[in-house]
């Protein structure tokens, strides 16, 4: 069989012998709503678990929206505008709204980026701005959850009388699955908050256990945080394969994040008859650098047998983390270390960066359960090798680096979107 990856600004094409074609997992196929418009304004007037949004504002509430940055694909510049619509027709005026960018450790948007992605319309009529997990003077300090989590806040976001998540749901490694209370904590959250969370997740022993999860140790203290902050109304969309709105969801930031779930479950959790010999798996769409790419990284590791082979496509057209450059050292340093010794040294301070030394020590767990061949052109050979990946020039000679390993008779499978969860029949 014939297959193609999207690829940064092109396809990469490859062939697997019919006979060793075990699976090939495609997101699950959903019809997109009629209007964009018509799904979000019906969501809004039939929230889960709390009265209307129009029921819950005032003329003189201060609004803030919390809207998900360029590395999701929430359809904002969509999204956007009737939502303010309708915040007018409830009696809050443009000047009581702000809009500020769920970056959570992300590097910020640039002026042109937000322009792109909320569309003149918005940028004209509201504040929009990135949020800034460093700067201590626009965070303000919670207090502590039972579990020690340290909650500190984007300012204006705990100010607010309101606040409005806007974002999607998808697969995540660590929180299980995107959205929801995920907004707040580590979209809107300072770097210390977001350290403890991350720390939950990486440090987890069974890593698998956690994507595709909504009830992961990790959601639930993201959510334990969520509560600290005061009213929250949750906008959860779900796309489908061609990036379409099939459904909103709105209300409760548990309640309707749950309802999305299931939805998107029939999206991004396909069967698979068995795990294979070797996966082919896609990093597309979160493959801008590796610090999104290990979130497929992650997925591939569902669908292939211990011992086996991760074939493994990313751009990465900002190399290792152009998203978070604050991390790669780390990533580089300690991704293929022994995970109780870079558990040690984030204990001990050895390791400042405690998000990233998080997820390398669960990167080198999973590096214990299959071998990893990367085709990568953002990625230089050294950073690969640095990562435990084998680098190869092509998918090709990738395919053909596996087949060598495994032998003729080795069962593959194909996973084209980074997002997919699988799941073993």
């Amino acid at each position: 069989m014939q297959f193609s990856f999207e690829y940064g600004c092109r396809t990469l094409n490859f062939d697997v012998e019919d006979d060793n074609l075990l699976y090939y997992a495609q997101l699950g196929d959903l019809q997109p709503a009629s209007s964009e418009v018509d799904e979000l304004i019906k969501a809004l007037d039939n929230p889960l678990g709390t009265p209307k949004l129009k029921d819950q504002v005032d003329p003189s509430d201060q609004v803030v929206i919390v809207a998900d940055d360029l590395t999701r694909a929430t359809p904002q510049k969509k999204l956007l505008p009737p939502l303010l619509d309708y915040l007018n027709d409830a009696g809050v005026p443009d000047s009581n709204i702000k809009v500020v960018i769920a970056l959570g450790t992300h590097r910020p948007m640039s002026p042109q980026e937000i322009v792109d992605r909320f569309g003149s319309e918005v940028v004209s009529r509201v504040p929009v701005e990135n949020h800034d997990f460093q700067d201590p003077t626009k965070n303000i300090y919670l207090g502590k959850t039972q579990s020690g989590t340290v909650v500190e806040l984007n300012r204006d976001v705990y100010e607010a009388d309101l606040r409005i998540l806007v974002g999607m749901v998808m697969p995540h490694p660590l929180a299980g699955w995107g959205g929801g209370a995920k907004m707040i904590q580590p979209g809107v959250c300072s770097e210390k908050t977001t350290e403890s969370t991350h720390f939950i997740g990486g440090t987890y022993p069974e890593p698998l256990q956690l994507p595709g999860n909504p009830e992961s140790p990790v959601r639930a203290e993201i959510e334990v945080v969520a509560g600290r902050v005061g009213p929250v109304f949750l906008v959860n969309t779900v796309l489908n394969h061609s990036g379409k709105l099939v459904e909103c969801f709105a209300g409760h930031y548990i309640q309707a994040h749950r309802a999305a779930v299931k939805l998107a479950e029939k999206l991004f959790r396909p069967n698979i008859p068995g795990l294979a010999d070797v996966v082919i798996y896609n990093a597309f769409p979160c493959d801008r650098d590796f610090w999104q790419g290990f979130k497929p990284f992650y997925y591939a590791n569902l669908g292939v047998k211990p011992g086996g082979t991760i074939v493994f496509a990313i751009s990465a057209p900002e190399g290792v983390s152009g998203d978070a450059p604050e991390h790669t050292n780390t990533v580089l340093s300690w991704s293929t270390q022994d995970p109780q010794l870079t558990l040690e040294a984030l204990e001990q301070g050895v390791i400042a960066d405690r998000i990233a030394g998080s997820v390398c020590a669960a990167h080198a767990r999973l590096l214990e359960r299959a071998q990893v061949i990367c085709v990568s052109d953002g990625m230089s050979a050294g950073e690969i090798r640095s990562l435990g990946f084998e680098p190869a020039a092509s998918m090709q000679e990738a395919i053909e680096m596996a087949t060598y390993r495994h032998g003729s008779q080795a069962t593959f499978g194909v996973v084209p979107y980074g997002g997919i969860t699988l799941v073993k029949l």
